[in-house]
């Protein structure tokens, strides 16, 4: 975080002087920030290493997407943006490939979300209205899925400790509830038809096909990898054996009543989209018309020699 913040404030210093190095600046802040391969690691070593509540808190945000949208965005060239798509779509394919054979489920949790929070900046490389309208709606939706899926993941937790992904443990008998909420909250974030994530990855898609169709198939392989992960760790936590304990695992009223929350927001914003994709959109133009504006007042006056 100190080569993050240094970075960030390296990039705001220079912006007055080269809008080039400015932008360059920037975008490895954001890089470093949102765990783009190979600046990952830390990602993966603070979900495995911090408590889980921590992690979620610091992550689930996405920060570097907003400085993405609110610095870079404005005074990057097309070749950085295109630098920071092209990058965040690798991302999203390994980070997918990586969640399918993960032992633990604090690391497999840890490469889902990479892989789609790797996917917000994808839509930065169009660079149009519908992109980025496309990528706001998928921060959004990927902010509450995951958020709602790391909170159920982190209340299995608190019952059995770290989950391993090598053994069945057939909790379902124990707590019926969370394991709804895990699938619902775990097959929203991937875009299952009827969420709020199926309407920011449609988006998505039908902002990078008509420009770019290997990257548009490129997003429909991450969904599908991440939806096989998804199912995956669900049958290992809630199925396969019958569990036997003598405590009561039972959700509690705190805990159901904050994913419930969460379920909410992702089913009703996939049910009735229009309100929040039209104003993802007002937001995309403003930033449109901002970079616009930008671009033409040309770079700043280099001040003349002597």
């Amino acid at each position: 975080m100190g080569l993050f913040v240094g970075l960030l404030f390296a990039g705001m210093i220079a912006q007055p002087i080269n809008s080039q190095v400015a932008a360059v600046l920037l975008m490895a802040a954001v890089l470093v920030r949102s765990g783009i391969v190979p600046l990952h690691c830390w990602m993966t070593d603070l979900f495995e290493h911090a408590s889980f509540g921590t992690a979620l808190l610091f992550v689930t945000p996405m920060v570097a997407a907003y400085a993405a949208l609110r610095l870079v965005l404005p005074i990057a060239p097309d070749w950085v943006l295109r630098s920071i798509a092209v990058l965040s779509l690798l991302t999203a394919v390994y980070a997918a490939c990586m969640a399918l054979v993960q032992h633990e489920a604090r690391r497999f949790f840890c490469y889902v979300f990479l892989s789609h929070s790797s996917l917000v900046l994808v839509g930065l490389e169009v660079a149009t209205p519908l992109g980025l309208t496309a990528a706001l709606c998928v921060w959004l939706s990927v902010g509450l899925s995951l958020a709602g899926f790391g909170l159920t993941l982190r209340s299995v937790e608190a019952r059995t400790g770290r989950l391993s992904l090598d053994q069945f443990h057939g909790l379902y008998e124990h707590m019926p509830m969370l394991a709804i909420l895990f699938l619902v909250t775990g097959l929203g974030s991937i875009g299952f038809p009827g969420t709020l994530g199926f309407v920011g990855s449609e988006l998505l898609l039908e902002g990078v096909r008509p420009v770019y169709p290997l990257v548009g198939t490129a997003i429909v392989a991450v969904a599908a990898l991440n939806g096989l992960a998804v199912l995956h760790a669900y049958f290992r936590v809630f199925t396969g054996v019958r569990h036997v304990t003598s405590i009561d695992l039972q959700i509690r009223w705190p805990e159901q009543i904050a994913v419930l929350i969460f379920t909410a927001l992702i089913l009703g914003g996939g049910l009735y989209p229009q309100p929040g994709v039209e104003s993802r959109y007002h937001a995309a133009v403003k930033l449109i018309e901002s970079r616009q504006e930008r671009l033409a007042a040309g770079p700043p006056l280099q001040p003349a020699s002597e």
